[in-house]
């Protein structure tokens, strides 16, 4: 079964991802060294089964989750739990299901202040902020990632991604970005007793502190500047700086007003507003 680490993109979904690869996994000195052991959802090695007519699909936006379930029960033939992460709404598109009960066991989202989204999305892709927010509003969003394994994905907007996952069926866990950055300690130890549920391991209180020192934003920095950070795409860091209140600084008023007034339910429940 897949469990899924989801979120809207720039939203803590890598930081947890690495954390829990140098948890559950061989540790070496190099933080980002088994990122690959949870791999990014969808990417083309995932569908390396089918006939050229039917990974052509895959590339068509009406068609883009077709074979997403083929795939996920390939990838589930190995009777494990296989930890992925996805940016990629979980809902239907035209009747064909992101995933589904079979073949999910459950996932933790991470949500993220919109405003802060905008802002870090903004120097991520190295857009203006303006057009950072148009991304967050469009409900036909999809992206392309560059690397060679790179298959397009459907995010939809910043609203629908969150509601995809937070009403689906499955059992879930929802982390705040900005709580995660407060209390990492009781966050990382949250996530991990919530994936024990599905997999044996051990929790213990003074490695999830030894990880989380590893795993500190400054210590990321330092180690993309020595050796760089393969999902970086714009000018800037990828670990750029992390803040959970940037926006107050960045974001222009009239953007500010913007995203209050069509992500206005979501924020009120989230507590951002």
């Amino acid at each position: 079964m897949i469990l899924w680490l989801s979120s809207y993109p720039k939203s803590g979904n890598t930081w947890a991802r690495i954390f829990l690869t140098n948890y559950l996994f061989e540790e070496t000195d190099d933080p980002f060294a088994n990122i690959e052991k949870i791999r990014s959802y969808p990417r083309k090695s995932f569908f390396n089964f089918l006939e050229k007519k039917d990974f052509e699909s895959l590339k068509d936006r009406e068609q883009n989750f077709k074979q997403y379930i083929v795939s996920q029960e390939k990838i589930n033939l190995n009777g494990e739990l296989n930890l992925l992460k996805s940016h990629s709404y979980s809902g239907a598109l035209n009747g064909n299901n992101f995933s589904n009960s079979d073949n999910t066991a459950g996932f933790v989202y991470f949500v993220r202040d919109p405003r802060s989204v905008a802002i870090s999305l903004s120097h991520h892709m190295n857009e203006t902020i303006e057009n950072a927010v148009d991304m967050m509003f469009n409900k036909n969003q999809f992206m392309q990632p560059d690397d060679n394994d790179g298959l397009l994905e459907f995010f939809s907007s910043w609203k629908i991604n969150y509601l995809s996952w937070k009403n689906s069926k499955y059992p879930k866990l929802i982390i705040k970005y900005e709580e995660l950055k407060k209390d990492p300690f009781d966050n990382f130890k949250k996530i991990l007793t919530f994936i024990s549920q599905f997999k044996t391991i051990e929790i213990d209180d003074e490695k999830i502190l030894k990880i989380i020192k590893k795993c500190e934003f400054k210590n990321l920095q330092k180690q993309e500047k020595e050796k760089g950070f393969k999902e970086r795409k714009g000018k800037d860091l990828f670990f750029r700086k992390g803040k959970t209140d940037e926006w107050k600084d960045e974001l222009p008023n009239s953007l500010n007003e913007l995203i209050k007034e069509n992500f206005n339910s979501e924020m009120k429940e989230l507590g951002y507003l």
